[in-house]
């Protein structure tokens, strides 16, 4: 099993600055990047219908697996040939359940847990969608919070970390976590760990431009978001709870509740 080739997988949610991190990524000579092909949620496609064909439970059979790898291959394969490189890796907002069957697929593969600090995500998904969350992801948790952006949004964040951080605990050999605060406040020694997770090679003569500051994102010059307030009070402290739970894991500080006092700036 040749880890050095194997897929890469960067897993995350909307706003969680994976364009930042695909443009670092699409800097090395080796990796084609793509965003959102749909190829992992086929897998499980694949895969739940050879379960139903053959009758059967549990994991996929081993015809199952060499059918579907003969899909899945021949899709790579094309992606590849039209740039040049030799390694795949895709930028997917699938849930995580889809790249359980993935693995299974190609046990090689390593996957990279992108986070980033909920109330971020919070101030980034509200200032793209100021008019509402109808043509997001986060649409579905606008029934549960109807007329409340803020707290939409915080529920998608939670909904999408929760199971994120359960990936990697289930499988920590092939995950990486990878924080978007780290990646543009210490762009080079973030990356260059990472790299050496994946097995890249960032000091061939291609790579001499990875990291550093050409590739880090304009907004907030340092490539946060400039320090603003949420208003936290939109949050039910039920949800604040799980939220500050599920930060506390990621090592970020937790949002404040609501008659605390405390104010939440972002950034």
């Amino acid at each position: 099993m040749d880890v050095s080739s194997g897929p890469v997988i960067v897993l995350g949610y909307a706003y969680n600055g994976a364009g930042y991190l695909r443009r670092m990524l699409s800097s090395h000579e080796a990796l084609a990047c793509v965003s959102g092909t749909g190829l992992l949620p086929l897998c499980e496609m694949a895969a739940s219908a050879w379960q139903q064909i053959e009758n059967r439970g549990g994991p996929p059979s081993s015809l199952a697996i060499a059918s579907i790898r003969m899909m899945t291959d021949s899709l790579i394969t094309t992606a590849l040939a039209g740039t040049g490189k030799t390694r795949w890796c895709e930028i997917a907002f699938a849930p995580p359940r889809y790249a359980e069957i993935f693995m299974q697929m190609y046990p090689a593969a390593k996957f990279v847990c992108l986070h980033r600090n909920c109330l971020d995500v919070v101030s980034s998904g509200i200032r793209a969608n100021p008019w509402g969350l109808a043509d997001t992801p986060m649409k579905t948790f606008t029934g549960t919070y109807p007329g409340n952006l803020v707290a939409a949004v915080a529920a998608y964040w939670a909904a999408s970390t929760e199971p994120l951080l359960e990936f990697e605990q289930a499988h920590p050999g092939a995950c990486h976590r990878l924080k978007y605060e780290d990646l543009v406040s210490r762009p080079d020694e973030t990356f260059s760990q990472m790299s050496s997770f994946l097995s890249l090679d960032v000091y061939g003569p291609g790579n001499r431009h990875l990291a550093g500051d050409d590739l880090i994102p304009t907004s907030g010059g340092n490539g946060l978001l400039q320090m603003e307030q949420v208003p936290v009070g939109w949050i039910p402290r039920p949800l604040i709870t799980l939220v500050n739970q599920l930060m506390e894991q990621l090592g970020y500080p937790p949002v404040p509740m609501p008659d605390s006092g405390v104010s939440a700036p972002i950034g």
